[in-house]
């Protein structure tokens, strides 16, 4: 009996070149489709960013225009600068919720929320905001940094991406002091284009207190309530120092 060359089925080759475009184009789905999910996380983070430095402002509206501390412990507060925010925000005690604004959306490890912690993603520029306590006897006009201070407020960081620390519920730590260790408050002029050290950008103890990079960028709110994204190793000396004028 003869087959007729319609009926004849497929070879071996043909099978083989189908099954490779058909993984191909699912692989180029998959990338366009991460790179879609990333770049909607970094988008709703820039947003989350900016609605922080709203409420920011009308902070320092009522507080004579110094920036929000990192931590108030006068008179045994203990709140981080989420609590002293959140007021602003969306009323008393919604910053533990895990859609806190506090949270960033590109949290890389899980953050777990209890009655004592204080769930935050982004980490303060320790320049900026300062711990305030009563207990060294200075009141927090002396202990906080006032508009005034920061010579170029679009261009220095008040707030940023930090690493989480899975020692720490999966929070990061409330400021950068490990990036302020490293270059101070301030500094010589001549060296304000001068790179700062990029921590360890991983989620661990030992990236604790630096900023992170996802995606290799990281995103920032300025002192004026401005906010962008930074690629790894371009934030210099006047992006967090604060009396830089240039």
């Amino acid at each position: 009996m003869k087959f007729s060359k319609l009926n004849r089925g497929f070879t071996l080759v043909e099978i083989l070149v189908t099954i490779t475009i058909i993984i191909s184009l699912a692989g180029m789905t998959f990338m366009v489709a991460s790179r879609a999910k990333q770049s909607a996380l970094a988008a709703k983070t820039i947003n989350n960013l900016r609605e922080i430095g709203a409420c920011s402002g009308l902070y320092m509206a009522e507080n004579n225009n110094f920036y929000p501390p990192t931590w108030d412990n006068t008179n045994g507060a203990n709140k981080s600068y989420a609590q002293v925010l959140d007021p602003y925000m969306h009323g008393v005690e919604a910053y533990r919720k895990l859609d806190s604004k506090f949270i960033g959306p590109d949290k890389r490890i899980a953050v777990k929320v209890n009655n004592f912690s204080h769930p935050i993603t982004f980490t303060m520029n320790r320049a900026v905001s300062r711990d305030i306590t009563s207990s060294n006897g200075k009141p927090p006009s002396e202990q906080l940094v006032h508009a005034s201070k920061v010579g170029n407020p679009t261009n220095v960081i008040l707030m940023a991406d930090g690493c989480q620390n899975p020692g720490n519920m999966g929070q990061t730590n409330a400021s950068a002091y490990r990036m302020y260790a490293e270059t101070g408050q301030t500094g010589p002029r001549g060296k304000a284009a001068q790179p700062i050290k990029v921590g360890p950008n991983a989620d661990t103890s030992a990236g604790d207190g630096w900023f992170r990079y996802p995606n290799d960028k990281c995103p920032a709110l300025m002192c004026d309530g401005s906010s962008k994204s930074f690629a790894k190793g371009t934030i210099l000396n006047r992006n967090i120092w604060i009396d830089v004028v240039e």
